[in-house]
């Protein structure tokens, strides 16, 4: 009949026309909703990392305010690692402590377990540190190895990047290193050494010479340096000076 030729003919191709249309609609749609859950997730994603990171911070702060290595006669002022150059990555870094918070040359600096370093040159604003792990130390460092009932001393000479431990040439002699003898600043040498009973690491081992005149100790690091956000610059005395 003409009335089923119509409907094949017109009214049947405009209909499937029409649903293709809805269905594009459809997934149109779909594709919109996902898209804007996926930039959701992705913003949620970012904000769950950023959370993350203020969280180690506040932890890395915390730790930095609850110095207990440092004797009496001394106290600190916490500051803020502002810049690491990854070229210099394991030789110093820069603080946001200058002079105008009384800081000066030579000055101690500590993080959470231990010693890291030593404050090097000085701004109004800024300091700049020199790390232990530093290729080539301005100065050595005199310290005390407690192994077991004796006290020895030496000298913190540098930092060995293949054992990644500290080299201590040994001042006094040590016959047998007593097991996780810990190693500390002595204090002597002066003002311009570094004060007594920071902690610096644990021996590990002990390298002798060929002609066994040398014996030099192998100290890991109390401190990781890897990740260094705030740390502490040493003052003596009770007035930060």
């Amino acid at each position: 009949t003409v009335a089923v030729v119509e409907y094949y003919v017109i009214k049947k191709p405009i209909e499937f026309i029409s649903n293709l249309f809805n269905e594009y609609n459809e997934l149109k749609d779909v594709y919109d909703e996902n898209k804007i859950l996926r930039e959701q997730l992705a913003a949620y994603a970012s904000v769950e990392v950023n959370t993350n990171v203020l969280s180690n911070e506040i932890d890395d702060l915390k730790e930095a305010l609850d110095l207990k290595e440092l004797t009496t006669d001394y106290n600190v002022k916490t500051a803020t690692v502002i810049s690491r150059d990854a070229s210099n990555w394991t030789n110093e870094i820069t603080i946001d402590l200058g002079s105008m918070a009384g800081v000066k040359e030579d000055m101690v600096v500590v993080a959470s377990k231990g010693m890291i370093g030593k404050v090097t040159s000085v701004t109004e604003v800024s300091s700049t540190v020199q790390l232990l792990t530093a290729e080539k130390p301005v100065s050595d460092l005199p310290v005390q190895i407690m192994n077991g009932d004796q006290n020895a001393y030496g000298l913190l000479k540098g930092y060995d990047v293949e054992s990644k431990c500290y080299e201590v040439t040994l001042l006094s002699n040590i016959d047998k290193l007593e097991p996780n003898a810990n190693v500390i600043t002595s204090g002597l040498g002066g003002d311009q050494k570094a004060p007594k009973g920071i902690y610096i690491g644990v021996a590990e081992g002990m390298d002798v010479s060929s002609d066994g005149t040398t014996k030099t100790l192998k100290v890991k690091p109390a401190e990781d340096f890897s990740d260094l956000t705030y740390v502490s610059v040493v003052f003596r005395g009770n007035n930060n000076e």
